[in-house]
């Protein structure tokens, strides 16, 4: 009876740790609330912009839906903005359920069907995976920088590497003049440039990648002088191969100083 006592004892102390433990790690998961993100016929206006007033920006999926890292309230100041739809900037209550804050986008033009509607979620910049990326960089997959059409609408940049200028992953390296190279964190490294899911060959960059002799420099260009800023509509920023996905490895080879994937086309 004594050892029948002592084993029942100690199951009921295992027990109550247990549940101690998963109480603590439930209390230590991270507040978050989910928004919705619609027009104004209630059809989800995917990969919008959505940010706590001007807190971090984050992208809705293909449904318009984003989880925010912040403590559930009665109503929260939310900045929404996608292109094609005017800007949000207002306090949002939560629905009925009190589970959700859902941003209704006002359309630019006077009306916007349905076809129109879905086809914002067929579009070359989305069809390139860009956008799957983008979750994935925001669930933590890879390390990386991700520059959306919005941004580059916002900053309407000259030049593509304004746009590169200050990024914790990129150095400017002064080449002549306005030109430069875009190096990765290395003093001799440069940054692997795709374009359009290709690699870029003839650049400034490749003075300093060593898999190769050394180019005439005369013969090379700079990013600047082979894509126009105004037909960019996204960019992507990976320090190394390792924190690369793989199917732009595919492209860049063996780009350890990391990768520069640009892609062209309308930002709508």
């Amino acid at each position: 009876m004594a050892v029948c006592f002592r084993a029942a004892t100690r199951g009921a102390r295992f027990a109550t740790a247990s549940l101690a433990l998963a109480a603590g790690a439930a209390g230590a998961q991270a507040p978050h609330v989910r928004i919705t993100v619609t027009d104004t016929h209630a059809h989800p206006v995917p990969f919008a912009l959505v940010a706590l007033g001007a807190g971090v920006q984050k992208v809705a999926d293909d449904s318009g839906r984003v989880l925010l890292l912040t403590e559930p309230a009665d109503s929260l100041r939310l900045h929404v903005r996608r292109m094609g739809f005017a800007p949000f900037l207002g306090w949002v209550t939560r629905d009925a359920t009190g589970d959700v804050y859902r941003v209704a986008l006002q359309p630019v033009s006077v009306a916007l069907d349905t076809v129109a509607v879905r086809a914002r979620r067929n579009t070359a910049l989305a069809r390139s995976g860009f956008y799957d990326r983008v979750e994935r960089v925001q669930r933590g997959a890879y390390a990386a920088r991700m520059i959306t059409p919005e941004e580059l609408d916002l900053r309407q940049p000259l030049r593509v590497t304004q746009m590169l200028a200050g990024e914790s992953m990129v150095r400017l390296i002064p080449f002549s003049g306005p030109r430069v190279i875009v190096g990765g964190r290395g003093p001799d490294c440069a940054m692997t440039i795709l374009l359009d899911g290709m690699r870029v060959r003839g650049t400034l960059e490749e003075l300093k990648d060593r898999s190769m002799r050394p180019p005439d420099a005369r013969t090379l260009m700079s990013i600047d002088e082979l894509i126009s800023a105004s037909g960019v509509a996204a960019i992507e920023i990976y320090g190394s191969s390792i924190s690369a996905p793989a199917e732009l490895l595919r492209a860049a080879g063996m780009a350890s100083c990391g990768i520069v994937a640009i892609w062209t086309g309308a930002r709508k």
